[in-house]
């Protein structure tokens, strides 16, 4: 799908948009990525029109990081949550079950 989306720029930016108005639009987020890793977190800055990019808190770490919405395969806003399921996933984030390990591209 990727290079769909970069063959495409009508379909990256409709892509980028649908992701951008959940972030937008939420604070707490669950980001499924292409590599196939789901991090949950606290959105940390709005995203801005030339970055491309979105950043996010991950629950259970204390470093913010960056991901761009090419990397973003689908975003959803997280609703009600009792505090035991955010506490075991932010232990499992902490753990690195949901690590940084990103493909740099081809």
């Amino acid at each position: 799908m990727s290079d769909l989306l970069q063959n495409n720029p009508r379909k990256r930016d409709e892509h980028e948009s649908m992701i951008r108005g959940i972030v937008d639009f939420a604070r707490e987020v669950r980001i499924h990525l292409r590599d196939l890793q789901v991090i949950f977190g606290t959105v940390a800055e709005r995203a801005e029109r030339d970055t491309g990019s979105l950043r996010i808190r991950p629950w259970g770490l204390t470093e913010s990081m960056d991901i761009p919405f090419d990397d973003v395969v689908l975003a959803s806003t997280v609703k009600e949550m009792g505090w035991e399921r955010h506490r075991a996933i932010a232990a499992a984030q902490q753990s690195g079950i949901f690590t940084n390990n990103r493909k740099t591209g081809k």
